[in-house]
């Protein structure tokens, strides 16, 4: 593939993938001008990684795995070591919360900040695995992306989704 076939690539790869991988670094702890340093250095690694004629079967696991080491790295350099808030890791409003009455909405509102505090409360592992199964993000690949087996993986999900409903 040449040079312009890499940067279309490149380019729908980051419109596709720049909002989920932010979302996934925040949730990590990391702030969101940071987050959004470590998503651009993580596409600058992967232009790189493509020009070197790296390996092109898994990108998105690739993506996820170099943007997640970057994250911990600046934990680990700063001392950070925090979890954002969770109400940043998703979006502002849902699309149908415009129809809803005044009730409906204080409902919504309330079902939300119970399962945002909810995951709050999961091991780390369980709260990182789900978040980029909810990205759609393949077992496999999450396993690529955090360095973990594939039935571990498949672990952390099961037994967070468990912890989820029994604290909702």
């Amino acid at each position: 593939m040449g040079q312009n076939g890499h940067s279309q690539l490149l380019l729908e790869f980051y419109e596709r993938e720049q909002t989920p991988l932010k979302r996934y670094v925040a949730m990590l702890g990391i702030d969101p001008e940071s987050a959004r340093d470590i998503v651009q250095e993580g596409f600058l690694k992967l232009h790189e990684h493509l020009l070197a004629g790296g390996d092109q079967s898994n990108l998105r696991a690739w993506l996820y795995r170099v943007v997640h080491n970057s994250a911990r790295n600046r934990q680990a350099s700063f001392g950070q070591r925090k979890t954002s808030r969770l109400e940043d890791l998703t979006p502002a409003a849902s699309p149908l919360a415009k129809d809803l009455t005044a009730e409906e909405e204080l409902l919504e509102r309330e079902r939300t900040e119970r399962l945002r505090s909810a995951i709050g409360r999961l091991s780390e592992a369980q709260r990182a695995c789900l978040v980029l199964r909810a990205q759609g993000l393949k077992y496999r690949e999450i396993a690529e992306a955090l360095d973990l087996s594939v039935s571990t993986v498949g672990e952390n999900v099961q037994r967070g989704l468990e912890r989820l409903r029994e604290m909702i």
